[in-house]
């Protein structure tokens, strides 16, 4: 398919311009998450084995939201390229809808930091939550907005696979929702649902083929 310029409506944004700022800050964020895993100062100045071995074991919670915030960006990325990929062209609305689900994937490395140092109080496992809830609801959103009445998509494209795309872009803020529950019922543990997610996944592929 050629790629045109969305000239219609004033902005002269190709796809594959937003495509790139979209991969940028993915790539970034992604990247950006493995600095909320430092290494105390004191570290230099107690080069023992037993003093390394506890490092380690206080960075745990650290590790698990960096592995729980990476899978879900990837998640999120490919989602997001199977969007674009059904999309002819841009407009200001679907363009702006992007951008500001890109603020909130640039911000996950921080609520990911922030809810492995807290992560025996609610409020840090919130944080988290709400961040990831807010980039699903911003992915359905752009879906939605893109595939009504076929606005921004070809005519061609199957409702089966529309009605597909929908219900996963759903499941991260469905399971987001969840955990935010539990975190409010007093649970220091409700990031652990996000471990559901390869199962909830793999029951919608299967429910809509």
């Amino acid at each position: 398919m050629t790629e045109e310029t969305n000239g219609s409506d004033g902005s002269h944004l190709t796809k594959s311009r937003l495509e790139a700022l979209s991969d940028g800050i993915f790539a970034f964020a992604m990247t950006l998450l493995v600095i909320g895993l430092s290494v105390p100062d004191k570290a230099t100045l107690v080069p023992s084995n037993a003093y390394a071995l506890q490092v380690l074991i206080n960075l745990y919670s650290g590790f698990i939201h960096y592995a729980l915030a990476f899978l879900i960006l990837g998640a999120f990325w490919l989602s997001q390229h199977m969007q674009f990929h059904s999309v002819r062209t841009p407009d200001k609305i679907f363009t702006w809808i992007n951008l500001v689900t890109l603020m909130f994937v640039a911000l996950l490395p921080f609520s990911a930091s922030f809810s492995g140092a807290f992560s025996g109080v609610p409020v840090g496992a919130m944080v988290f939550e709400s961040n990831l809830l807010v980039i699903g609801t911003g992915l359905s959103l752009q879906w939605w907005y893109a595939t009504s009445g076929n606005r921004l998509t070809e005519s061609t494209l199957k409702p089966a696979y529309i009605r597909k795309i929908r219900f996963r872009n759903l499941v991260v803020p469905a399971v987001s929702i969840v955990g935010i529950m539990f975190a409010l019922a007093g649970n220091t543990w409700s990031t652990a649902i996000y471990m559901t997610l390869p199962i909830v996944f793999y029951c919608v592929e299967y429910t809509f083929g």
